[in-house]
């Protein structure tokens, strides 16, 4: 590289580091957003037996739209859990087994005005499981937190946890309670 060619790059990469931080009103407006990762379906306590079921980790990923206010945003979103194998009293089965909830999502910015922002949130909604074709629903309830970065104006990017619990399932003869899982994942939240 000629001695121009480097003084370029050290001037453009110079001016994306200085980029000024972004004010509260350019983060807010409606967004999409979607993200992808792992997934881990909670252990299932089974009464009278000392073995949990226990559920491999999966895919994990979410799409939604919401709107940022600010410092707080609002958002619905589609989320699922998803494992391929099940374990209990020392036995593993391949089991297709997905979880698919519909929430709406209360989020709140500890730093919007700053280009990283940690974030907490509270979710409400409802959950389909599908283990092995054998499907319940119930109401949903659960929390979500991570940690933002913005790279533009229109555009963050963010690595995410989220923990839904489904307080009552019916599976036939089985009842679960409390039944879980965790989503981690790394996505982006595009306004417009």
């Amino acid at each position: 590289m000629n001695k121009l060619s480097k003084l370029l790059l050290a001037a453009a990469a110079s001016s994306f580091l200085a980029y000024p931080v972004l004010a509260n009103e350019d983060s807010k407006g409606a967004y999409f957003t979607g993200s992808i990762g792992g997934s881990q379906i909670g252990d299932i306590d089974v009464e009278g037996i000392s073995s949990d079921i226990e559920f491999d980790s999966g895919l994990g990923l979410d799409l939604g739209i919401g709107y940022d206010f600010g410092r707080t945003r609002l958002e619905a979103s589609w989320v699922r859990g998803q494992s391929d194998g099940v374990s209990w009293l020392g036995y593993t089965i391949e089991s297709d087994s997905q979880i698919d909830s519909v929430l709406a999502s209360y989020y709140y910015d500890f730093q919007d005005d700053k280009k990283w922002s940690p974030f907490i949130g509270a979710s409400l909604g409802t959950t389909n499981v599908d283990i092995d074709g054998v499907e319940d629903s119930g109401f949903t309830y659960g929390i979500g937190y991570g940690l933002s970065y913005k790279t533009s104006k229109v555009m963050d990017v963010f690595v995410k946890g989220q923990t839904m619990v489904i307080p009552e399932l019916d599976f036939g003869t089985i009842s679960i309670e409390n039944g879980n899982y965790t989503n981690g994942t790394v996505g982006i939240r595009y306004r417009f």
